[in-house]
């Protein structure tokens, strides 16, 4: 092959080249660390028979493979031949990461309920109830219809450094209108369900002092996960909707909005270690030879109204 062929593979526009490259920087960094978090929520007795921390799990998958389908988006604006040749595939990687993105959102919704339900309804933390399999079977049925549609109308395109709904394609603008009614009402149910829970755990602090004292530090802890996770996806969300009308559309800006998507993942990873103890103990005994003390998991079952004390 040709020296001149061999250039030509590159992305010439110089801007374009650079952003793909920070795209897959970006998403690179996290893949060891992802591995190494799920195989310790996977490897801990404690952990893996929780059911927050498998729908947390289930998060974790979802955030890995969005990076992936980030990491081929770098690829893409590095060697533009292959979305000249591979248009099809191009697209349903887009639709496949933004499927994802929006499945992130029925694993929240699941995981705030499935909380209320162990605080205020006695539900067990290692057992599966039948409302949660049907919630989580109705909602990925919706992100596989949504993704279904998405791969054989290609509604999804790579315009720029960034993704977008084709708005030519039909059904394209529901889709897209049908995204909003599933992400803030998400939102909102997953930072009010902590919000009742401290209210409640306030309330019966008197009754239990050293239980209730550990228990709220534990979801506050939460809180605070929660509330970061949710004002960071409602503000992506509302500026990558009104993008258009706030911002001029350089190709600066259509990168800014990607990264802020791509570094979701990060902020979720980052803050679902720093904050739980449970999972933080884990990593530290899978890295160092020396026996780290052995710490609960932040997602104790939270009996607000139990005397017995809970280990933190």
């Amino acid at each position: 092959m040709s020296s001149s062929n061999t250039s030509s593979l590159f992305n010439t526009d110089t801007e374009l080249f650079t952003i793909g490259i920070v795209y897959v920087v970006l998403t690179v960094i996290v893949f060891p660390v992802y591995g190494l978090l799920i195989y310790a929520l996977n490897s801990e007795s404690e952990l893996k028979e929780n059911i927050s921390y498998k729908l947390l799990n289930l998060l974790n998958y979802c955030d890995v493979s969005q990076s992936f389908c980030h990491f081929l988006t770098g690829i893409f604006l590095i060697f533009p031949i292959i979305s000249e040749k591979a248009q099809f595939f191009v697209r349903i990687v887009g639709c496949t990461a933004n499927s994802l993105w929006l499945a992130t959102f029925i694993i929240m919704a699941v995981l705030a309920i499935t909380r209320i339900g162990v605080a205020f309804f006695h539900i067990k933390a290692t057992k599966w109830s039948g409302w949660m399999i049907v919630a989580l079977g109705i909602g990925f049925t919706y992100i596989l219809v949504v993704w279904m549609i998405g791969c054989v109308t290609q509604n999804f395109e790579l315009t720029g450094p960034s993704w977008s709904y084709d708005m030519t394609v039909e059904y394209a603008s529901l889709l897209a209108n049908l995204e909003l009614v599933l992400c803030f009402p998400t939102l909102a149910l997953s930072f009010f369900s902590y919000i009742l829970i401290i209210s409640s755990i306030c309330k019966k602090r008197n009754i239990a002092q050293s239980s209730s004292s550990s228990i709220f530090r534990t979801e506050v802890g939460i809180l605070v996960q929660a509330t970061i996770l949710t004002a960071y996806m409602a503000i992506l969300i509302t500026l990558w909707h009104n993008a258009d009308s706030w911002f001029k559309m350089r190709n600066f800006t259509l990168a800014s909005l990607n990264c802020g998507w791509i570094l979701f993942s990060h902020l979720n990873l980052v803050l679902l270690i720093s904050i739980n103890k449970g999972v933080r103990s884990q990593i530290l005994k899978l890295l160092c030879s020396k026996k780290v003390p052995r710490q609960t998991s932040n997602l104790v079952p939270v009996h607000v109204s139990s005397t017995a004390p809970v280990e933190s």
